[in-house]
């Protein structure tokens, strides 16, 4: 799990006497999540989501925030944060940076054609939403990777096999990704455990840290690598049917997107590969999630030999 930061209960009781939300009963940790420290927060009001802010910095965290009003202007299914007493979404009077949510009852779901249907069709939604343009591009991709590579140069990662390898799959997937296709509002980052269902039925599209402005089809690609295979890493073709039937019956793809959904869906997961290694190895090294990577690496192999 992501758990960057320890609040103590003194730091907790500051933070919560900004909100008009009573007074901390229990505080517990929540497993999963890769960028934020995220604990259960009960109080004499409710519970909520208490998600410190390890990763974004000030001015990322501002443009998080415009995007969440953006989306609760179109009515977009996600969870929204509750302001302060100030009217202010972000707490920075600890040491920290914080944000809280209503905490959703839910659950990640198993993966079916009827989760898949519904995720296709909440992606779409959000692709029809009038974009963001100052919304940064793709956070993960070649932004990101070109400035890696320059920096591990002269450290001891410069001749791992992954950096070596990400290297030579750069030169050949950025012309690839070089098309004049339709852009807009990006998730960034939809996989499975960034839903939240009861049952089968669909509750909210969660985590919009890495939200932005770029090709459309880096979400359709990400969905792909996120949802759509099995624990084992094996592609489900028919889940794969499930998302793009549904996402194309309310945002009809050009005959341009399917032409390059092949180099997409190989780019997300080239992009997770580099953000798991990078943050498991350099930024905050965990023996646990080291290897993590190779599990991208893996569903991308077993894409490639697949034809819709």
């Amino acid at each position: 799990m992501a758990r960057y930061t320890n609040l103590s209960s003194e730091e907790l009781a500051d933070i919560v006497s900004h909100y008009a939300i009573g007074t901390p009963v229990k505080f517990e940790e929540i497993p999963g999540g890769f960028g934020n420290s995220n604990f259960k927060l009960t109080t004499t009001d409710g519970t909520f989501l208490l998600k410190i802010c390890d990763e974004k910095n000030l001015k990322e965290l501002h443009k998080q925030i415009a995007l969440l009003e953006h989306l609760c202007q179109h009515a977009y299914p996600t969870v929204y944060p509750i302001l302060q007493k100030n009217g202010d979404a972000l707490n920075l009077t600890s040491n920290y940076r914080v944000m809280l949510y209503p905490f959703l009852d839910g659950q990640t779901p198993q993966p079916s054609q009827r989760v898949l249907a519904q995720i296709g069709e909440a992606l779409a939604k959000l692709h029809r939403i009038p974009p963001l343009p100052e919304l940064s591009k793709f956070p993960m991709g070649i932004t990101q990777i070109t400035p890696f590579l320059k920096d591990v140069q002269n450290t001891r990662f410069a001749t791992h096999p992954f950096v070596i390898w990400l290297k030579s799959e750069l030169e050949w997937i950025k012309p690839e990704l070089d098309k004049s296709l339709p852009i807009g509002l990006l998730h960034g980052d939809l996989f499975l455990d960034n839903t939240l269902f009861d049952g089968d039925q669909m509750v909210a599209v969660l985590d919009f840290e890495e939200g932005c402005h770029d090709t459309l089809l880096i979400d359709i690609g990400m969905t792909i690598i996120g949802c759509c295979y099995t624990p084992e890493h094996q592609l489900n073709i028919a889940l794969v049917h499930g998302l793009l039937d549904a996402y194309n019956a309310s945002r009809p793809l050009t005959d341009d997107e399917w032409d390059n959904l092949d180099s997409f869906v190989y780019y997300a997961a080239l992009a997770i590969a580099f953000w798991r290694f990078r943050q498991f190895n350099i930024r905050h090294p965990d023996a646990h999630r080291a290897d993590t990577y190779h599990e991208m690496i893996t569903r991308s192999a077993n894409w490639q030999s697949i034809h819709l």
